[in-house]
Order: C-alpha cells, then structure tokens, then sequence
C-alpha cells in the first residue's frame, strides 16, 4: 500500500506513455479531466449501485451489535436510506433497458474482496468504515460523473448529497468516545488504514491503459505494463489529493488525525 502511494508521485519516461500534463516540483498538479474516463451508464451505475447495497448489507448486519436501543433505531433509519440510493440507482438501470442484477454482478466479488479486506473488530470500526469509505467513494463517483448525459448525472449527485448517515456517524462516535477515551487512538488507526483500502478500490473503476493513453490490445513487456500503470497513477494524482484532503476533512470531524 506504501508502495503505491510512493508511486503516485513518481514520473515515468518510457516512450510508451502518452504525453502527461505539466508536473511542477516533481508531482502532478493539473486538474483531472474525468469525462473521457467515466465509464458507460452500465459500468458506471453496476458499481455504484452494488456498492451502496454493500453498504447497507453491512448497516444491517451491525444492527444487532448497536450499543444501544438509540443508535439501533438510528441505524436502522441510516439503512434504509442505503437502501433507498441502492433502489434509485437500479430503477435508473432499469430505465435505460439494462438488468440491476447483470450489470452488478460484475463487480460483485470485486466489492465483497474490498470488504472483506476492510471489515473491522467491532461495531465502532464498521460505523467509522462506513462513514470515510461511503464518503471517499460517494466523492469519487460524483466526479465520475461528469462524462454522463446531464440530467443522469444531475440525479446521481442529488442522490449521493444525502448527509444522514454522516451526521449519525459523528455524533455516535463523538458520545462513544467521549465515554471511553481509549476508543479514539484505535479509530484514528484504523480510519489512517481505511483510506489507503478505498484509493485501491477507487483505481479498479479504471482502465491503466485507458488513462495512460495506451490501445487495450497493445502488447506489453512486464516493464511497459509497469509503466503504464505508473503513468495512470500520475494522472489520477490531483484527484486522489482532493480526495484525500475530503478524508482528511472526516476524520477532523471526529477529532482523529488523519
């Protein structure tokens, strides 16, 4: 994970590459154009949508482990606007003449390993997953957007605008650490861990070779796919850092350094 995240700031001569935006003191600062990258109606509302019925699959898992009869209530409410975004986003589906259910399942198992890799130890770990990691994502999928038709584009960030579970999230976690003051030091660890799980997940919406300017039938050596991926990376950069600082931004809330 440090790996890749050196690696962002690392600038490839390889001939290969297409030409890059104009790097000051060695980083990429120019703005990212994402309209050529967001991907097709299908590809783009499949992810989304099976994301936000990940995130409510795990908001109900969570229910039974909820301190107390107040946050179970309040996070039953959380759910069911999850739930709600998740059925927004297959009714667009629905309306554009693809199946909710074929154009998830694609990335089913993608999401799931994601998960899987980031489920935390208790109930205060999910709900601080849930908050930075739907955030994070929401944030990139609202920029996404942008290379889709304008009114689809205007509802999937009307519909991502929703601040619910954010302020259910800051306010639990502000009471529960105030009780317990060991609580912070471990959620601030844990939420430093989450960011670099939801930049890997936000890169696999990406196609390497599509962002580094190279044919997807191109033959490669492992060294030219190597720096391909690293022109990729650069490229996503600046949005990466806006992201990061939106995380940063979270954490703040909670009064646990990023």
């Amino acid at each position: 994970m440090f790996e890749w995240l050196k690696k962002l700031r690392q600038s490839s001569a390889r001939p290969i590459v297409a030409a890059r935006e104009p790097r000051v003191g060695g980083r990429n600062t120019s703005a990212v154009n994402l309209r050529p990258y967001t991907p097709e109606p299908r590809e783009y509302l499949g992810q989304l949508g099976y994301l936000h019925l990940s995130y409510f699959e795990i908001l109900t898992n969570e229910l039974k482990y909820s301190p107390n009869t107040q946050y179970k209530a309040e996070l039953s409410e959380a759910a069911a606007r999850a739930f709600e975004k998740f059925r927004f986003i297959s009714r667009k589906l629905a309306e554009a003449g693809f199946d909710p259910t074929d154009a998830m399942d694609p990335y089913s198992e993608r999401i799931q390993t994601f998960h899987s890799n980031t489920s935390g130890i208790d109930w205060y770990e999910a709900i601080l997953k849930i908050y930075l990691v739907s955030g994070l994502l929401d944030d990139f999928y609202r920029r996404l957007a942008v290379g889709l038709k304008p009114a689809l584009r205007q509802e999937i960030d009307d519909a991502l605008e929703d601040p619910g579970f954010e302020e259910f999230s800051v306010k639990v976690l502000l009471e529960s650490m105030q009780e317990d003051p060991t609580l912070g030091s471990r959620l601030a660890v844990w939420g430093r861990r989450l960011m670099g799980d939801a930049l890997l997940e936000l890169r696999a919406a990406f196609d390497n070779r599509k962002l580094a300017g190279i044919a997807a039938d191109a033959k490669l050596s492992l060294d030219e796919e190597r720096e391909v991926n690293l022109a990729a990376y650069s490229k996503l950069e600046p949005l990466v850092t806006e992201l990061i600082g939106a995380h940063t931004m979270r954490m703040d809330a909670l009064g646990l350094t990023a």
